[in-house]
Parts: C-alpha cells; structure tokens; sequence
C-alpha cells in the first residue's frame, strides 16, 4: 500500500518526514498524512516523490503501471481509487468513535443521572417538619395534619374529611402546605370559623384517619 511503501522508503533513503517535505515543499503534516494513510498526493506530487526516492511511481503505490502516454491519467486513475478507499476508511472510523463516545457517554451519564434522581427522589420524601390545623365551625372542631420536606411539598399527611363537613379540603388533594393552608382558610373563614396553625406538631392526631371532630364543651 502506498502509505507503507512511502514509510519504508523514506527510512531506506535516509529521509525524515521533516527533510522529504523540504524537497517536495510541503510542510511535514503533509508528508506525516501521507504515511499514516489519511490522504494521498495528487498526480504531480506524486511523480515529484519517486524522483526524490529514486523510484517508480509503480513501486511507490504498489501496483503496475503501463508505461506510455496515459501513465499520468492511469496514475490518476489509481490515486482516484486510492482517495475513495482512504474516505470509506476514514468514514468507517469516524462511526465507529462516535459509537464509542456515545457508549462512554451513556456509561459516565447513566449513574450519574441514576444518582441525582435517587437523591432528589429522597429529598422529596425526607420530612423537614409537620404542621398542624386546628379549624373550627360551628360546634365542631376540625384537625389536620401534615409532613413536610424542606422545599414545602406534603409528604404526608391527614386526610382532611369528615361526615359533618363532606365538601371540606381534603389534604391529599394539595401538593404544598401553602396551598393546603390557603384552601382551609378560604373554607372555614368563609363560613364564620376559624384556623389555628400549630407548627412542628409533635402529638399525633386523635383519629387514625388524620382528621378528628370534636364536639366544643
């Protein structure tokens, strides 16, 4: 193959790449290109390179030449076929690095992505606090409670129902404690009851529903 028989017959001659491209004027990526096999010389240059060699130019690509007036289109012709399999080559490599880039990727990507979830899915759930409700309408008195993390959202809570007051928020139906809050407020405030927030309520609720009624005196 060209790029072999350059290679060899550059050490052979006594040649660096740095000397052969001071020759050929050309700078010594150019000749370095050459060897590994990245590009090739056009017709010109490559005749230019057999004389610096002191070869043929059949020698120099490997393969028989016939001598005569088509010698040039003929070696034309060659490096043409010599171009399109360095471009098939080059393209095939090209693939397979972005394969392999893509699988590093997904390898280094994966767990880090896998540990960033599994950490926000934890945070989501560590509780921060609790707080607690107590609403009163009418004769009754009405208690919610609820968990929170540190971003405010409900991680658990009561179940805001109860027979005497069946349209009344239920807990489960609000992701944040403001907007728990702001919904008992509105309910029992707009009915002439009240609402009394109790924060880091440690005693736990009187029914096992999350949501007791108390008859007052």
């Amino acid at each position: 193959m060209f790029s072999e028989n350059l290679k060899r017959l550059r050490k052979e001659r006594g040649f660096t790449q740095e000397s052969l491209a001071i020759q050929l004027h050309v700078v010594r990526q150019t000749v370095s290109k050459w060897e590994k096999g990245l590009s090739v010389p056009d017709a010109v240059m490559l005749q230019r390179l057999a004389e610096v060699l002191e070869v043929s130019v059949s020698e120099l690509l490997g393969a028989e030449i016939p001598a005569g007036e088509s010698e040039r289109n003929e070696i034309a012709e060659l490096l043409s076929k010599i171009n399109e399999q360095l471009a098939i080559r080059n393209r095939r490599g090209r693939l397979v690095l972005r394969i392999v880039l893509i699988v590093l990727a997904v390898l280094i990507v994966l767990p880090i992505l896998s540990a960033a979830l599994f950490g926000l899915h934890a945070e989501e759930n560590q509780i921060d606090g609790s707080v607690r409700w107590l609403c009163t309408l009418d004769e009754y008195i009405y208690e919610y409670q609820v968990d929170y993390n540190a971003r405010g959202k409900i991680v658990s809570g009561a179940m805001g129902w109860n027979v005497e007051a069946p349209d009344a928020p239920n807990a489960d139906n609000y992701s944040t404690v403001e907007e728990l809050e702001a919904a008992l407020e509105d309910y029992f405030q707009s009915r002439g009851g009240t609402v009394e927030r109790v924060e880091n309520a440690d005693e736990p609720l009187h029914a096992q529903t999350g949501f007791n009624r108390t008859v007052i005196g």
